[in-house]
């Protein structure tokens, strides 16, 4: 390719700014090639400049390989920021979709047997009695719950 031909592919991608200044005492150039991302202005690295000093001879010899580098590893660059957006995007999604998951499992309605049954505090049902002095008409007294005062054990499963 041609200088113009590898700035015209270079320009596709970013606007270009280009410098050009001389050190006569050195007989040395310095060409500055500052790229203006169009669609990927959040990623600094694609904003890099190529700044590049060589005598005139040198230019003629390595511009366009230069360019060629520098629009090659940019293009990677791209690429790369491309990809890490992508990756970025996904795990977004997979977070969002996520909590709306937890979101919609703790708002649905618990079954029955999820929920422990009350505690019930009464003392006996009145079906079982048969007067208020907690006997029963066999004479024997009727089975009183345990409660938190009176010293008893209490044994849910036995």
């Amino acid at each position: 390719m041609t200088m113009f031909e590898e700035l015209f592919a270079l320009a596709c991608s970013a606007t270009l700014t280009m410098t050009v200044s001389a050190d006569e005492k050195s007989g040395r150039l310095t060409v500055n090639v500052i790229p203006k991302p169009r669609k990927d202005a959040g990623e600094p690295a694609l904003a890099q400049p190529l700044s590049l000093t060589a005598t005139p001879q040198e230019f003629d010899a390595g511009f366009i390989d230069a360019l060629r580098g520098y629009r090659e590893v940019r293009r990677s660059l791209a690429q790369q920021a491309e990809a890490t957006k992508e990756v970025i995007e996904a795990a977004k999604a997979a977070s969002v979709k996520k909590a709306s998951d937890a979101t919609a499992k703790a708002a649905a309605p618990k079954s029955p047997a999820a929920k422990p049954a009350p505690a019930s505090t009464a003392t006996a049902s009145p079906a079982l009695r048969d007067d208020d002095d907690g006997v029963d008409g066999g004479g024997e007294a009727a089975p009183q719950p345990a409660t938190a005062g009176s010293g008893q054990s209490f044994d849910l499963f036995g």
